[in-house]
């Protein structure tokens, strides 16, 4: 393949070069030239697409980011990012300023990429992985960033089906408590013969059963259908997530590590305790319990449940993996 030339008429790579037609394509100079065509591509990429200025003003929001986000364009463009979209990292705490890597780029005008959760209009998390790029025009007057993000976990399987009919739960979407229980059953009868074991999470929203007897059974449906995002979106694609008892989760995870395990509870803790729904115009946080275990050869399904122990705050879930912090006897959630 021949090296193109740039336009200062030097030789570039192939590679190169189709970076220097990509950035040439979306500086707003040239964005009249190439409209219709630049317009009808990017609207219809299978990824989000945005375009960030550099008072952080969303200029442009694709139809991938609105599928990605559940906000529609005519929601964002124009309002600054932080405003728009609540992007967090994977504990749920806001990523802004340098903590942010459309700032960083627009601050030193270098790419970046990371793993993030995006705040859905629905209310659940959803992790993506984000590519930043910076696009100078005149290369100080204005500067721009176009933002690619896309799920961190294209690759999980929705559960639907003629399989499946019959086994997942009518409000959230997952599997029910009768497969659940069947799966956890599974676990423990094949950590026996492979002497392996795995963890164990026990998720709980302690508050909505105040919640139904105030508003009726049926307000609490948005609460679940919202953890269920999160938690689904929050787990590895290899790990199960089911419905267990009234208004609670129960996750399989493959890792037996104490370390990972309870650190994967205070992620799911943290990433739950910073979704919201709205209701009725309201909103309202999803409080929670998290509980967790290791599951070892010789320990049944009922014992498994019964020795669990809460998700401890931030700094004390290593610790707590290592069996040098003390049990607390209260659920270590907290209202974001």
């Amino acid at each position: 393949m021949q090296a193109k030339r740039a336009a200062n008429g030097r030789e570039v790579s192939p590679r190169t070069a189709d970076e220097t037609e990509w950035q040439r394509l979306v500086m707003p100079s040239n964005l009249l030239d190439n409209s219709k065509l630049f317009r009808h591509l990017v609207e219809h990429l299978p990824v989000g697409i945005y375009i960030v200025d550099q008072e952080r003003r969303i200029r442009f929001w694709n139809h991938g980011a609105e599928r990605l986000t559940g906000h529609l364009s005519h929601d964002v463009v124009g309002h600054v990012l932080e405003d728009a979209v609540q992007i967090c990292d994977r504990r749920g705490n806001p990523l802004q300023g340098e903590s942010c890597p459309v700032a960083r780029t627009l601050i030193h005008r270098k790419p970046e990429q990371c793993t993030a959760s995006y705040l859905h209009k629905n209310g659940h998390r959803v992790a993506m992985r984000i590519r930043t790029q910076p696009v100078l025009e005149n290369f100080e007057a204005n500067s721009f960033v176009t933002v690619q993000f896309e799920e961190a976990f294209p690759q999980r399987e929705q559960l639907s089906g003629p399989v499946m009919h019959g086994c997942l739960d009518a409000t959230t979407g997952i599997p029910s408590h009768r497969l659940t229980r069947a799966m956890l059953n599974e676990c423990v009868a094949g950590m026996e013969e492979s002497h392996s074991g795995f963890g164990l999470l026990r998720i709980r929203l302690p508050r909505l059963v105040d919640f139904a007897a105030k508003h009726g059974p049926q307000s609490v449906a948005p609460f679940l259908r919202t953890a269920a995002h999160t938690l689904r979106n929050g787990l590895d694609a290899e790990n199960f997530l089911g419905c267990w008892e009234a208004n609670e989760f129960l996750a399989i995870l493959t890792s037996a590590s104490p370390l990972m395990v309870a650190m994967m509870a205070d992620v799911l803790s943290n990433l739950l305790s910073h979704s919201e729904i709205v209701w009725w115009g309201d909103r309202f946080l999803i409080e929670t319990e998290v509980l967790y275990t290791v599951a070892t050869p010789g320990k049944d399904a009922a014992s498994l449940l019964r020795d669990m122990r809460p998700a401890q705050a931030k700094g004390e879930a290593k610790a707590a993996a290592a069996g040098t912090a003390e049990t607390s006897d209260q659920p270590g959630h907290e209202r974001g």
